[in-house]
């Protein structure tokens, strides 16, 4: 469905951009929803984020076809191959843990795990921004503040990461709550990881191609 609402001529810089669009809106989603894991509406949010997983697969699928029929591509095919990938992962990831909020029937979360979902869209706001330059290569574009900005994001994601996970033992949680919310943590840690992988593969186009 979504397929057909795309415009038919779509270049890969325009199903990149959208790619990480509907990542930033995933994660944004995906950081609402455990503000506020008491509102009954949670689970239409969580919903929303499924939905936006179904888009990315529309825009994979659009961007392998194109990938197959087009005779010049902007950049080597193995690095768009990277970068589908990467980006792919990012909703994937996001896609897992809202998944786990509603099997495991979390209706509340330690501070620490909403702070890291902020990071998440920070991280993911980072990544809309390296693939924006994409588009750009032959013009003076530096991706290494960004990437900087990147790695200082998932550094954050891994203390809150460690310091999530060490409260979870020191807390009073009961047992089968702890393993809930560590799965919860190293999912949405590695969607964190995912944008930096991004962030790598962006900056190496760019400095393969620039000029």
């Amino acid at each position: 469905m979504f397929k057909k609402l795309l415009p038919s001529n779509l270049d890969f810089f325009d199903l990149f951009e959208r790619h990480a669009m509907l990542g930033l809106e995933a994660a944004r989603t995906m950081h609402a929803v455990l503000q506020n894991l008491s509102d009954p509406s949670y689970r239409r949010q969580l919903a929303k984020i499924e939905e936006l997983e179904h888009q990315c697969d529309e825009v994979v699928h659009i961007e392998v076809e194109l990938l197959r029929k087009s005779f010049i591509t902007p950049f080597e095919r193995e690095e768009i191959r990277e970068l589908m990938v990467a980006l792919d992962d990012i909703v994937d990831f996001i896609e897992a843990a809202a998944h786990r909020v509603v099997l495991y029937e979390i209706m509340s979360v330690p501070d620490e795990v909403v702070q890291l979902a902020g990071v998440l869209v920070q991280a993911q706001e980072k990544v809309q921004e390296m693939v924006k330059m994409l588009r750009h290569l032959k013009e003076t574009v530096n991706p290494h503040e960004v990437l900087k900005g990147l790695n200082s994001l998932e550094n954050e994601a891994d203390r809150l990461h460690r310091s999530g996970i060490a409260a979870l033992f020191k807390g009073g949680f009961d047992p089968l709550t702890v393993i809930k919310l560590k799965e919860l943590y190293e999912i949405i840690e590695s969607a964190t990881d995912s944008c930096e992988d991004v962030g790598y593969v962006v900056e190496g186009i760019v400095i393969e191609h620039k000029g």
